[in-house]
């Protein structure tokens, strides 16, 4: 029996249903090319890597950060960079102060990067040395208008001395450096800075 074309009312239909397979079809499909937990696959099965989040930031390695600089000394520093290191209890212990007596070391406390400040007790009074680097400009003028600088023989390269009344400072000079020596008077001052030039040098 022949059959004509088919009307056009069925045709619509018919292509209705096509299109609907092909929606149907379609999840189906994804879900083929996907593992069971959504993973996608290929197709011999393998499971594909998942892209990475774009916006995680990869580990810096320790090794690729800069160092601190600001901690770096250069070699031949006055006392190894450390002033409170400069004097020792055994050089107070050797030393008179204000005519109280020989002293000894309570403690000794940074003033700040070039400085340390030493209380040392003497009979019933305490005193305050300060032990600091200086400069070439302090050496040569150490003094204010109103002060007699005093030249210091046979101590370091060279030495020079001020009265400020209250205090005596030693200013020497070293092969890597100048340091001054701050105390109740002209011969503790001295001593103590005999005392701290060896430790002033480079080792």
């Amino acid at each position: 029996m022949r059959h004509g074309p088919l009307p056009v009312a069925v045709r619509g239909v018919a292509l209705r249903l096509v299109a609907l397979l092909v929606v149907v079809a379609s999840p189906a499909a994804l879900l083929a090319c996907s593992g069971s937990n959504g993973t996608p696959t290929n197709a011999s099965g393998l499971t594909l890597p998942m892209p990475g989040d774009p916006d995680t930031l990869l580990p810096v390695p320790d090794n690729t950060l800069p160092s601190d600089i600001s901690t770096t000394l250069p070699p031949d520093a006055l006392f190894g960079g450390d002033l409170c290191t400069g004097l020792l209890a055994a050089d107070f212990a050797r030393t008179t102060f204000g005519g109280a007596g020989t002293g000894r070391l309570l403690s000794a406390e940074p003033l700040s990067e070039d400085s340390c400040a030493y209380t040392v007790a003497a009979g019933s009074k305490e005193f305050t040395i300060v032990l600091q680097a200086r400069s070439q400009s302090d050496f040569l003028s150490p003094a204010t208008t109103d002060e007699v600088i005093q030249e210091i023989n046979d101590l370091g390269l060279a030495a020079r001395g001020v009265d400020h009344g209250d205090t005596f400072t030693v200013i020497v000079k070293v092969e890597n450096g100048f340091f001054a020596v701050s105390a109740p008077e002209r011969a503790s001052a001295v001593s103590l800075a005999a005392a701290a030039i060896p430790r002033a040098l480079p080792n």
